[in-house]
């Protein structure tokens, strides 16, 4: 950094989050070069010509690939702020595993490994992008979540599995300005092409609980950060996991992210869909109630829900001629086409494929035994569960979410700074397991140290408290996947159980997913 010279990298620029932060850090007069990593120049030159006309003199591209070591270093080298936002994002990462786990993980440990070797890995500060997707499925029983929550990836879920791997190594990684942003699910410009042409769009479960963000205030928040820090406003904002959220103003169910979609055609989802056809579990959805201190440091919120739909309805002015085509023909041309697709939840029943059938309904039995017409399906929304009648508004009221908060295993009420063995002590016996680094030895308020922690299985591993208490984090080796083995460890440790069995059964799961290695191949190529 040479006075107000600021060199900033920017991976993910091709990315509907990703475009936005360019868009905006454009924006800033503190910054005198953007580098963005590109994979193919002459085809993202497309994708955000007219930014590149804008910022012709402040952007460089660096063609290369997360991958590849020599490329990230020359993206790193020389940079201030490296703001990672790029990542396999589903419905690709579904269909190829192994390309997800080399850019989510492996681009992420390159990334932290090229600060580290620079020779300026006390200076560059890293903006790690990660995701809600981390804290795995939720119901109405437990919608809210905070930072220090379990880290559980769904079943089956690579996008999510890799991308915990890739917090977990910037987290323990020893670089001294890092920070990791866990992104909400985003509302963003390319929302309903994306959805309608996957079957993923029927992963969306319809009671999940959804906290949003736009593309355009995610955008602003990175602005934000980079022009408050070299304004010294974020003393005591690094080495800190924060979650992204809309606020209030953002939070919903996946049903009613449908209904404002099709909303667009003059008609609710149940025009479109079939409730089964949905998975009631396996996925990932919360609200926050702690998505407002990013917001306290970075002040970015400015648009709500409702707001991206109206920006929605300007842009497909055209999605309005389908209030006079018949549904029944929009559901068959748009909608039933999907339903055979590899990543569409009917195709496995089709198809009987059993490690599936079991993680996303509880088996085929559960399957079954699921209604299959609107008119006897449990809308949250509505009002309703599976166990009766809910008031929805109180659900969602953020001043009573404390109803819903897990524990996390030590006294919350204190400080950091007092923060001490005994209670990492308890944190892990509370997750099964136990602090192996004698007391003696781990000063009070240190919580960025590492430590060695013993899990349920016996396995031996270091960590740092932070890593544990604040961000959500266990054993590494039988608490994380691949493969996905929640069920047999919720029952050993506490911490997992009382979200866990919110919506799997103690008595009768004990699955280890996937199966065998070869059940989904036609699904991952």
């Amino acid at each position: 950094m040479e006075g107000n010279k600021i060199v900033v990298a920017l991976t993910g620029a091709t990315g509907a989050m990703g475009g936005e932060v360019l868009a905006h850090l454009l924006d800033s007069e503190n910054i005198s070069e953007i580098r963005l990593l590109v994979r193919n120049p002459a085809k993202s030159r497309c994708f955000f010509k007219s930014l590149l006309k804008k910022g012709k003199d402040k952007i460089t591209i660096v063609q290369g690939s997360l991958t590849r070591r020599d490329d990230i270093v020359q993206l790193v080298q020389g940079s201030d702020y490296v703001i990672h936002c790029a990542a396999v994002i589903p419905p690709k990462a579904d269909h190829n595993p192994d390309n997800t786990i080399k850019v989510n993980y492996e681009g992420t440990k390159l990334i932290v490994d090229a600060i580290k070797e620079s020779g300026r890995a006390d200076e560059i500060k890293l903006v790690h992008i990660s995701t809600v997707a981390v804290y795995g499925n939720r119901d109405y029983h437990h919608p809210w979540a905070r930072m220090g929550d379990p880290v559980m990836s769904s079943a089956y879920d690579y996008y999510s599995a890799a991308k915990i791997k890739g917090e977990r190594y910037v987290l323990e990684s020893g670089l001294k300005n890092w920070v990791v942003l866990r992104q909400s699910a985003v509302y963003h410009k390319y929302f309903l092409t994306n959805n309608m042409n996957d079957g993923l769009m029927f992963h969306t479960c319809w009671n999940a609980p959804f906290e949003w963000v736009t593309d355009r205030d995610s955008g602003l928040m990175i602005k934000n950060l980079i022009d408050f820090d070299l304004e010294g406003k974020l003393n005591g904002f690094w080495l800190n996991d924060y979650n992204i959220g809309g606020g209030a103003a953002c939070r919903e169910t996946g049903y009613e992210t449908f209904n404002a979609g099709f909303g667009l055609m003059g008609a609710s989802a149940e025009a479109f869909f079939e409730p089964y056809w949905n998975i009631p579990r396996n996925f990932h959805g919360v609200w926050y109630t702690d998505s407002h201190v990013l917001d306290d440091w970075l002040h970015y919120r400015t648009e709500s829900s409702a707001d991206f739909w109206k920006y929605m309805a300007k842009q497909l002015w055209y999605y309005k001629l389908g209030a006079i085509v018949p549904k029944k023909l929009i559901r068959k041309l748009a909608i039933e086409r999907l339903l055979k697709n590899s990543n569409a939840p009917m195709n496995w029943v089709r198809l009987g494929k059993k490690g599936r059938i079991d993680a996303f309904w509880g088996g085929q039995e559960a399957f079954d035994k699921l209604p299959k017409t609107w008119d006897k399906f449990p809308v949250l929304a509505k009002g309703q569960t599976p166990d009766g009648a809910i008031d929805y508004e109180d659900l969602k009221d953020e001043a009573k979410a404390g109803r819903y908060a897990l524990d996390h295993g030590y006294d919350e009420s204190k400080a950091d700074s007092e923060l001490g063995a005994a209670d990492f002590a308890q944190a892990a016996e509370f997750r099964g397991g136990s602090l192996v680094t004698p007391a003696s030895e781990i000063k009070k308020g240190e919580l960025h140290t590492k430590l060695q922690w013993k899990c349920h299985c016996g396995h031996t591993f270091e960590s740092t408290p932070f890593t544990v208490l604040k961000a959500g984090f266990w054993c590494p080796e039988c608490c994380e996947a691949l493969p996905w083995a929640f069920d047999k460890a919720a029952a050993h440790v506490p911490f997992y159980a009382q979200v866990w069995y919110d919506t799997h059964s103690k008595a009768e799961e004990n699955n280890v997913y996937p199966y065998d290695e070869h059940e989904d191949d036609d699904l991952i190529y």
